[in-house]
């Protein structure tokens, strides 16, 4: 009978470590896909309430997730699971799927092991869009933010070779595995540049400044910044802080980038 019950036990503390394990593998996912900060805490405590326990919190923050689990009845001590975040990109579509899992489990739709089982499917799935659509993406960016810009059509095929350029240097920093602060210097210096060759040597009627700002747009951190106000308007003031500071920091660099372009052609070209 005792050991009956030492089972039982052991199975309902495995229980309670896999539903912590679960919520930090959902916000870990979310949080990669930059979801904001008040909706990957909301995703993590709804799969953390369904062990029962009396304190069930989760935190999340930019660059690191926490999720504690602790209960009165929890003899050998509560559970604490802490994430670290370095990798970050936009992926709406995997943050509506951890939605979708993290509603099914609470919904007792599906498993525990179930949804721990999806959430692993999920982070290990590729964007659906291909790197060509996305090639394509940055191209077409650029040149829709030269006609935005009021720009002519010699500023359109400029900022669409511009585009083309801002896209293999996105390719480059990625196969180099450069952080993101330096490869936002680097790519802005060398659209920067070749906004102002293409004006000298091949298209002089060209508008170099919407060509130059039509071609780092794609670059602006604008997700980042809307997400920050969604937070500090949630009155999460850390992390909505947080987020500000790093898309205040991305677009310093990319200003950077595009100042050091512009000092090295004024001792070149003027």
């Amino acid at each position: 009978m005792i050991e009956l019950i030492h089972y039982l036990w052991r199975k309902i503390m495995n229980t309670h470590k896999k539903v912590l394990e679960t919520a930090l593998l959902a916000g870990q996912i979310m949080t990669e896909s930059n979801a904001e900060s008040y909706r990957v805490e909301d995703t993590m405590n709804r799969i953390l309430s369904t062990s029962k326990a009396a304190y069930a919190v989760a935190v999340s923050f930019s660059t690191s997730l926490y999720a504690v689990l602790d209960d009165p009845s929890f003899e050998q001590g509560g559970f604490t699971g802490i994430k670290r975040i370095s990798v970050r990109s936009n992926n709406m579509n995997k943050i509506a799927a951890v939605n979708s899992v993290s509603r099914r489990f609470t919904n007792n739709q599906i498993s525990l092991s179930q949804a721990y089982e999806e959430l692993l499917v999920i982070q290990q799935t590729k964007s659906p869009y291909s790197e060509r659509l996305q090639d394509l993406a940055i191209i077409g960016l650029a040149m829709s933010f030269s006609i935005l810009f009021g720009g002519g059509w010699w500023d359109l095929v400029a900022s669409t070779i511009n585009g083309i350029v801002l896209m293999f240097m996105y390719k480059a920093v990625s196969k180099f595995y450069i952080n993101s602060g330096l490869s936002n210097v680097i790519q802005s210096l060398v659209v920067t540049i070749a906004a102002y060759l293409m004006q000298a040597y091949l298209l002089p009627s060209i508008n170099t400044n919407i060509v130059i700002v039509s071609t780092l747009m794609p670059m602006v951190p604008g997700t980042a910044i809307t997400n920050s106000l969604r937070d500090i308007f949630r009155q999460d003031y850390i992390a909505g802080g947080a987020r500000a500071m790093e898309a205040f920091l991305d677009a310093l660099m990319i200003a950077l980038g595009a100042a050091v372009g512009l000092i090295i052609l004024r001792g070149v070209l003027f």
